[in-house]
């Protein structure tokens, strides 16, 4: 997801609003549902988190992560990707019961 939100990096609205809340956006339930239908194996955006910076109950997380597909955040460059044709390359180490790690992501245009 290219939400434009990247050209806020080196701001303090990166992460969160002028009361410290977290803010940015994230995918809707409803979104990752239908994605999940499609048999859609991986989402990526340019934030903190799959899920936007108000949730409360991490729905994306809880319902996208669990059923085996996987999710990357604070994915850079994507405003020089085309909408569509690119394919997206994701080299991350194996690790076991992990919650998170690196990865190397590669876009061919």
């Amino acid at each position: 997801m290219h939400s434009g939100w990247a050209a806020k990096l080196a701001e303090p609205a990166f992460r969160t609003d002028s009361a410290g809340n977290f803010a940015f956006p994230g995918f809707s339930r409803a979104a990752t549902d239908m994605l999940a239908g499609m048999e859609v194996a991986g989402i990526g955006v340019d934030t903190l988190s799959l899920d936007p910076g108000n949730s409360a109950d991490f729905a994306v997380h809880n319902s996208w992560l669990p059923g085996g597909r996987y999710g990357i955040e604070n994915l850079a460059g994507l405003d020089g990707l085309p909408a569509s044709g690119a394919t997206i390359f994701v080299g991350a180490p194996r690790h076991k019961r992990g919650t998170g790690g690196p990865a190397r992501i590669l876009a061919m245009i």
